[in-house]
């Protein structure tokens, strides 16, 4: 798998991906560059820019704090407004909740869930009145008294662009998305370029970004690609049509 080198000193749109998540990593806390990274990823990675029907109005949040009896953080509030119903986005495969779907488990405010039930996503009901409070996961165990909230992003609106950036790629499109058992080769070797980290340490995945191509890669046995075109995507894979739908 080869894929050309990524020139981040253009305007492309890996430059441009690349460019926003790194200030928005640069800067937690700042919601207006976490929003960009949405912006970037609908206008060069899906279908369409964003739009004001992308998002859920203020009744459905009001509807769904009053009945939560729990105030929504207002990182969590100018997302769902904002792309909440971009389904393409938030919705692939561990679906971003929508204002109906707003849960509270376990001491926490559940804002995303693995498609499995495997691990959940959440912010702390102490935390809920701040802005941009900090995220936590919770694994699904046998042991139900070994699970716990382990700390997951310092920031929300962090692990909201986390979600965006792994939703989109692992789409649905077969013929922009693909994913694969990789080789030997490390996602370097094959021209990709890691891009900054939001997950802790102990979470092995990571994003990477080529000419045209976005890569999801969870501990080195997967990768997860999209490409803007069939062309890049296939280009990737070798122009293999067989590899490049494997799944």
């Amino acid at each position: 798998m080869t894929a050309p080198a990524t020139d981040t000193d253009t305007d492309t749109a890996a430059s441009r991906i690349s460019t926003a998540l790194q200030n928005a990593v640069a800067t937690p806390g700042d919601r207006t560059a976490a929003w960009h990274v949405a912006e970037v990823l609908a206008a060069d990675w899906t279908e369409r820019p964003l739009t004001p029907a992308d998002g859920h109005p203020d009744t459905d949040l009001d509807a769904a704090a009053a009945t939560l009896g729990h105030p929504l953080p207002a990182a969590l509030r100018e997302a769902l407004k904002l792309f909440g119903r971009r389904d393409d986005l938030t919705r692939n495969q561990d679906p971003l909740t929508t204002p109906d779907e707003l849960d509270v488990y376990e001491g926490a405010l559940v804002f995303r869930e693995e498609n499995q039930g495997v691990c959940a996503w959440g912010v702390l009901l102490e935390d809920l009145t701040q802005d941009d409070p900090p995220t936590y996961l919770r694994a699904d165990l046998a042991d139900k008294t070994q699970e716990k909230w382990e700390p997951w992003t310092g920031k929300l609106s962090l692990a909201l662009v986390e979600a965006l950036i792994t939703e989109t790629i692992i789409g649905d499109d077969e013929n922009l998305t693909s994913a694969w058992q990789p080789d030997d080769e490390t996602p370097e070797d094959t021209g990709l370029t890691a891009l900054p980290r939001i997950t802790p340490d102990w979470y092995k995945t990571a994003w990477y970004v080529g000419d045209d191509l976005l890569a999801h890669v969870a501990d080195g046995a997967w990768i997860s690609v999209r490409g803007r075109t069939r062309e890049a995507l296939l280009a990737y894979a070798g122009g293999d049509e067989d590899d490049a739908t494997e799944d």
